[in-house]
């Protein structure tokens, strides 16, 4: 009898058994406990994880904007719009990774996130308005699906021939300008441009020139919807074999990969691409079901570098010397080395135990509260944490911080994973 694969299985497994054999990577559990019990009393506190939503700081294209009165019906309406916000995710997670790396000697990047969402958003509002041009545009089966138009410059067929010349065209023009001391620039380009064709490509050839088309057939999973990724793009192909120590596609047939015990699994992009999803289209909206996913705990943290880097200010993750002094002295780690693993795999491992305890203090503090009112918002509380919701905080708390210089350098990799 065959098992059907589950990544985000693949992933805590994996991470887990790493780790236990770990030798320049260990969770400090006290500081852990400590760190999650702070968190656990904010959440009690406000009655809420204080976390931003995702478009909270107007970074992320959302189809506000978006004014296609040609389609009458409101919900084909609704379904064109969904698609859009759909395919600029899908194309966002798609290139996000590796920020740092600068065509300077002498002067650094400064590009970060937010400034990659901002301009990408900016070319996915090019066509929100039509210009009385005939779009062609298809609803497919309009109960399930529909195809973007051909003037959305997101849309599958235009990633498909998208040109790296293009794709810098595209985006530079919304990025800060440059100085003699930083410059605002999107590394890798080829690489990038790349990965969108793939994207294009695999949507025509696979989900019928659709993301929504894809997204149904998950069949509100997310751990599914993860698996279709993977199956469909070859780049968020996130893993390694620790035979040979690589994470390079094609030195593991992915069948093979996907039961290999030797495997470490992280599927970073595919991850957020799908919680992103679950954020912009299912968490909070009416309008469909599709993105409400049933099943948004089995999702992990999101391996990079900032949730490891605050992870290890707080002391609940701890490097060996020989390890803590290549990240301060910002040496580049070796992609898919011993190194970048076991801080990745860590940094999994520490977010899945900070879940436990956080919940497991906030029944506490619940049993030791009287208020009625905490009571009865214990289950709604219970069921905001999860690994996605803490990730969620770690990382917005650790740009937070970054800004103000309270942290220390974070591992550098060049890497296409995050």
């Amino acid at each position: 009898m065959t098992t059907t694969f589950s990544p985000t299985s693949s992933v805590r497994t994996s991470c887990r058994d790493l780790i236990r054999q770990s030798g320049s990577v260990s969770i400090n559990i006290p500081a852990l406990v400590k760190f999650s019990n702070e968190i656990a009393e904010s959440i009690h506190s406000n009655q809420s994880l204080q976390v931003a939503e995702w478009d909270a700081d107007g970074w992320h294209y959302t189809g506000k904007t978006y004014q296609r009165r040609q389609y009458q019906d409101d919900d084909l309406y609704e379904l064109m719009r969904m698609e859009r916000v759909a395919l600029y995710i899908l194309s966002m997670d798609a290139i996000n990774f590796c920020f740092w790396p600068s065509s300077s000697s002498s002067a650094k990047n400064g590009l970060e996130y937010e400034h990659l969402a901002i301009a990408l958003r900016k070319v996915a509002e090019i066509d929100d308005i039509s210009d009385g041009r005939q779009d062609h545009a298809d609803s497919g089966d309009s109960s399930t699906y529909v195809r973007a138009e051909s003037s959305y410059a997101l849309s599958p067929s235009n990633l498909a021939t998208l040109t790296a010349t293009k794709l810098k065209s595209l985006l530079q023009p919304h990025f800060p300008s440059s100085s003699e001391s930083i410059v605002y620039e999107l590394p890798e380009i080829d690489v990038r441009c790349r990965l969108l064709n793939e994207l294009g490509t695999g949507l025509i050839d696979h989900h019928n020139g659709s993301a929504l088309n894809m997204i149904s057939k998950a069949n509100q999973s997310a751990d599914a919807l993860v698996r279709i990724i993977l199956k469909t793009f070859p780049g968020f192909r996130d893993y390694v074999n620790r035979d040979s120590w690589t994470n390079k596609c094609d030195a593991c047939d992915w069948d093979a990969a996907k039961s290999s015990t030797s495997v470490i699994h992280f599927y970073k992009r595919a991850q957020i691409a799908v919680a992103d999803i679950w954020a912009a289209l299912g968490r909070c909206s009416t309008s469909s079901q599709r993105c409400h996913f049933t099943d948004m705990k089995l999702i992990t943290t999101f391996p990079d570098y900032r949730v490891p880097q605050i992870l290890r200010q707080v002391g609940a993750l701890q490097y060996t010397p020989e390890l803590a002094a290549k990240v301060d002295n910002q040496e580049e780690l070796d992609e898919g080395g011993v190194d970048e693993v076991e801080i990745r795999a860590g940094t999994v491992v520490a977010v899945e135990e900070m879940v436990e305890v956080v919940k497991k203090h906030l029944i506490d503090i619940s049993e030791a509260d009287s208020s009625k009112k905490t009571k009865n918002n214990l289950h709604k509380l219970l069921e905001d944490v999860s690994a996605v919701t803490i990730d969620w905080y770690l990382w917005q708390r650790g740009e937070k911080e970054d800004r103000l210089n309270l942290l220390g350098p974070h591992h550098r990799v060049r890497t296409t994973y995050y």
